[in-house]
């Protein structure tokens, strides 16, 4: 429904707190404001973008199986399982703890633009998803 005024007056005080905040971090670490905002809601688990980076993980984990193993403690010949590349999974976040989504949507994209012409279709998706990822950095 609709938010009475008393609402409306209560979140644009506390909004105005929360600027002078964000405003505050700028200045302070020299980011832009979209930056600070993206790893504030990042840092907090409030972004969703619908994408799936396990899926993404399992085509890195193809590109770079010898380096994900080695850096899970696997032996290189192991059988890969679904466990197995779980376990690399979980090394590989760990060792990358701020930056591992950003990895795996930069290996994506990259995979992406280097694979097989698309269709008019795919790549009218790819341009939605795309421009919806800039215009919200």
């Amino acid at each position: 429904g609709r938010r009475s005024e008393d609402a409306n007056a209560a979140m644009e005080k506390q909004f105005d707190l929360i600027d002078c905040a964000i405003n505050e971090l700028v200045v302070s670490t020299g980011m832009p404001t979209q930056q600070v905002l993206n790893l504030f809601l990042k840092s907090r688990g409030r972004i969703n973008n619908g994408t799936n980076h396990w899926n993404i993980y399992g085509q890195y984990f193809k590109a770079h199986r010898l380096r994900e193993l080695q850096r899970a403690g696997k032996d290189a010949n192991i059988i890969i399982t679904s466990t197995i590349q779980g376990e690399c999974y979980r090394s590989f976040q760990d060792a990358y703890p701020e930056d591992w989504q950003d990895i795996l949507d930069t290996f994506d994209e990259t995979r992406i633009a280097s694979g097989p012409p698309l269709t008019v279709a795919q790549q009218s998706q790819e341009f939605t998803r795309l421009t919806k990822k800039v215009t919200s950095m």
